[in-house]
């Protein structure tokens, strides 16, 4: 079935329903209310003493305050704060580093989407990385409290969830990237082209083309406009499994939408070719890859052009590859 584009991180699929238990009542409804006017005031005073001028080690210094803190009570003033994400990040590492603070997941999780909201993805990607170093959560538990956060804030942009998925690929946990990314279709969400273009080359680089191919079969099902990354990541997929027409078909379908091509993609495919000791095969298309670099002012690497070079003097077509050096120098020159 083929989805449709309602917002630019979300797609929307078939709901799905979650239930919840509602907990029993312990204590009457006037003493929890008390304890919830109690609460709330606590709540804004921390929120004005963060938001004011007051010195923070001295009024977390002050017994009324330390004793009484707890992860919940955070948790409120990060979201009171999220209009300015820099001071509630500041008020976060202060606790931790000042005070020693254990802060809950939920905390963790407020901050990494407001940060990513804000397009402050270094330090959202650097607390997301400190979350995962203190462990005690698998990645399907880590997304499920990253959902969780995303949906009680009604946060607009689902780019916390990218940075999860490029922190694990940057992890080498190639396969926990693609969980993220099944979880994420299930929720509804779907991650940026750049990060399912990342996901695609981390497979191809650990030789699971199989499934690099599975997953761009889906992202062009949904109606998703693949981009050169991800048709690299396809390319050099077939180049792995030794299918160069489909390789080269690719490049043709880079070409009719329109997408922008680079010396990238010609290279590897030369490249495949040449790694799979078809070297004279990549010399006979030459005509058509190399003459269509050329056209379009493309110079081939260094490490393509050499295996080139080396399969016409093989072949005893020195002088071919004479020229082709020429020719390749002349547009270097030239660009």
């Amino acid at each position: 079935m083929k989805l449709q584009r309602c917002h630019p991180h979300r797609l929307f699929l078939k709901p799905i329903l979650t239930f919840h238990t509602k907990p029993k009542h312990l204590y009457c409804t006037s003493v929890i209310r008390d304890s919830d006017d109690k609460d709330s005031q606590f709540i804004v005073t921390l929120k004005n003493i963060v938001q004011g001028k007051q010195s923070w080690i001295i009024a977390f210094n002050d017994p009324f305050i330390s004793i009484k803190l707890k992860p919940h009570h955070v948790e409120k003033v990060l979201l009171l704060t999220l209009d300015d994400s820099r001071l509630a990040l500041r008020f976060f590492n202060f606790l931790g580093l000042h005070k020693n603070f254990n802060h809950s997941t939920m905390s963790f999780c407020i901050l990494i989407h407001a940060l990513a909201n804000a397009n402050l993805f270094w330090p959202a990607s650097s607390l997301l990385q400190t979350l995962l170093l203190r462990g005690g959560l698998d990645p399907r538990e880590v997304f499920e409290a990253l959902h969780d956060c995303f949906k009680k804030c009604d946060f607009i942009s689902s780019l916390g969830f990218d940075l999860l998925i490029q922190s694990y690929l940057q992890e080498k946990r190639m396969f926990d990237s693609v969980l993220i990314y099944r979880l994420m279709r299930q929720c509804e969400l779907m991650p940026r082209v750049r990060t399912l273009g990342e996901v695609l080359n981390g497979l191809v680089k650990i030789r699971r083309v199989d499934m690099a191919l599975v997953l761009f079969g889906e992202i062009v099902s949904m109606g998703i406009r693949p981009d050169i990354y991800i048709y690299v990541a396809v390319i050099r997929s077939f180049c792995e499994l030794k299918n160069f027409v489909k390789a080269k078909e690719m490049i043709q379908r880079m070409e009719s939408s329109e997408c922008d091509l680079n010396v990238v993609v010609y290279n590897v495919l030369i490249h495949g070719l040449c790694k799979n000791k078809r070297v004279w095969e990549a010399v006979e298309i030459k005509n058509g890859v190399i003459d269509e670099m050329i056209e379009l002012g493309f110079v081939p690497t260094e490490a393509a052009l050499s295996s080139l070079v080396e399969g016409l003097r093989r072949k005893g077509k020195v002088v071919d590859a004479f020229g082709l050096v020429t020719r390749v120098q002349k547009v270097g020159d030239d660009a």
